[in-house]
C-alpha cells in the first residue's frame, strides 16, 4: 500500500512538471498571435482562483485561515503575482528552457534567504549549489547583446528572486494541511492586482486566430493541474521528495520548447542546463529539509 502511495505520488509531480513545461509553451503561442503578458496573466489568475475554491471544497479542506496565516497569504500574493508576470513575460523574450532554467535558480536564493532570515544555517548543499549553477548558467547563457535576451534574462532572475522570497516567508504559515487554503487567499490578492493594473493600464489583448485562443484558454486550465497535481503529490511523498522531482521541469521546459516551438539549445547550453539541474538538486538533496514551493 505504502508503495503505491509513492507511485501515485511521482506520477503526480512528473503530471505537475509537465503541465508546468507545456503551459509555458502555449503561452508563447498565445503571446504570437497578440495576447500580451498582462492579459494572460489576469486570465489564469481569475481562472485558477474559481478553480482552486472547488477543488478546496471537493477535497473538504476549510477555506477560512486564521488572521496571521491570511494576512501572510495576501501579502505573498501580490509578490507571487508580480513573479508571475515576470516569468511569463520572460518567455516572450527568451527561449521557454533557459527562461525556466533561469528562474529555477531559486532554492539557492532560497537557501540563502533562509540563512540570512536565520531560519537555517548555511549548508553544504547551498555553498554546491551556489558554485555549480555559476558554472552551469556561464554554459548555459548567451548574452547576444540585443536587448530582448537581455530582458529575458533579467525577468527570469527578478521571478526567481521573488519567488524565493516567497518561499521564504511563506514557510512560518504554510502547511499540508492548509496549503490549498494559503494557495486560494494567495490567488484572491493576485487577481485583486491585476484587475486593478489592467484597469489601469487599459490593456486586453486578446489572441486574433482559434490556435491562439486554444493555447490562451490552455494556459489556466494546465496552471490549474500543474498546482493541484503538486499539492496533492505532497500528500503522498511529502515536501522535500515532490521538490527534488520537480527538477524534471526544466528539463521538460527544455524536451517540449524543442517539440512545440522547435526552440533548439546547443550542446554547450544542454551541458550548462545539465549542470544547472544537478545544482540545484544538491541544494535540496544535500542540506534541504525546507518545502521549496512554487505556487
Amino acid at each position: 500500500m505504502k508503495d503505491n502511495k509513492s507511485l501515485i505520488g511521482y506520477v503526480l509531480v512528473v503530471v505537475s512538471a509537465v503541465s508546468f513545461a507545456c503551459h509555458n509553451a502555449i503561452a508563447v503561442i498565445s503571446y504570437d498571435d497578440g495576447a500580451s503578458p498582462l492579459t494572460l496573466i489576469t486570465f489564469r489568475m481569475i481562472f485558477t482562483l474559481f478553480a482552486l475554491f472547488l477543488i478546496t471544497k471537493a477535497l473538504g479542506y476549510a477555506i477560512p485561515l486564521p488572521k496571521k496565516a491570511r494576512n501572510g497569504a495576501l501579502i505573498i500574493g501580490v509578490l507571487n503575482g508580480i513573479m508571475a508576470f515576470c516569468i511569463m513575460s520572460a518567455l516572450k523574450y527568451v527561449h521557454v528552457g533557459l527562461a525556466i532554467l533561469v528562474f529555477y535558480l531559486y532554492p539557492i536564493f532560497t537557501g540563502l534567504g533562509a540563512w540570512l532570515t536565520r531560519q537555517e544555517k548555511l549548508n553544504m548543499g547551498v555553498i554546491v549549489g551556489l558554485c555549480g549553477a555559476f558554472v552551469g548558467l556561464a554554459l548555459a547563457l548567451e548574452f547576444t547583446g540585443e536587448t530582448a535576451n537581455t530582458i529575458g534574462i533579467a525577468l527570469a532572475g527578478v521571478s526567481s528572486v521573488l519567488m524565493a522570497i516567497t518561499a521564504v516567508y511563506s514557510a512560518r504559515f504554510i502547511s499540508t494541511d492548509n496549503s490549498l487554503s494559503v494557495t486560494f487567499h494567495m490567488h484572491i490578492s493576485a487577481v485583486a492586482l491585476f484587475l486593478l493594473l489592467s484597469a489601469y493600464w487599459g490593456e486586453i489583448d486578446l489572441p486574433a486566430s482559434t490556435q491562439g485562443w486554444l493555447s490562451f484558454l490552455g494556459v489556466p486550465f494546465l496552471y490549474t493541474i500543474a498546482v493541484t497535481s503538486f499539492f496533492v503529490a505532497i500528500a503522498y511523498i511529502g515536501a522535500v521528495r515532490t521538490s527534488l522531482t520537480m527538477n524534471l521541469e526544466p528539463v521538460a521546459s527544455i524536451v517540449v520548447g524543442f517539440v512545440i516551438l522547435g526552440q533548439l539549445f546547443t550542446p554547450r547550453q544542454l551541458i550548462g542546463a545539465a549542470i544547472v539541474i544537478a545544482s540545484v538538486t544538491a541544494v535540496k538533496w544535500i542540506g534541504g529539509k525546507k518545502n521549496l514551493t512554487r505556487n
